[in-house]
């Protein structure tokens, strides 16, 4: 089983959900923490269950909630050098232990 579904996307948020049998993965978390939740609950999907968070680009709206979400339900974020310096506000949010 292989499910790739957009989440929200646009100007004012992006977040993509991949599932596997294996893993379940966001790639950008550009809404709230709430709308995330929200919408993956309708897939009957719980953000505990989120295996890691892969980021694309440092902009807002594919970083607003990410912090919130790594810290409170201790999800690895992927993102590379450039990324992590360009967006320090979600980065010191984050733990060191999942800053990947």
């Amino acid at each position: 089983m292989f499910k790739f579904i957009s989440l929200y996307s646009g100007s004012t948020g992006n977040s993509l959900f991949i599932e596997t049998d294996h893993t379940k993965l966001l790639i950008d978390a550009g809404v709230s923490a709430k709308k995330i939740t929200s919408a993956l609950t309708a897939l009957q999907t719980n953000l505990n269950d989120i295996d890691a968070i892969i980021v694309t680009h440092e902009h807002s709206d594919h970083t607003q909630s990410l912090g919130t979400l790594s810290c409170k339900y201790n999800i690895p974020v992927f993102a590379n050098k450039e990324t992590w310096d360009a967006m320090t506000l979600q980065r010191d949010k984050i733990s060191t232990s999942n800053q990947k």
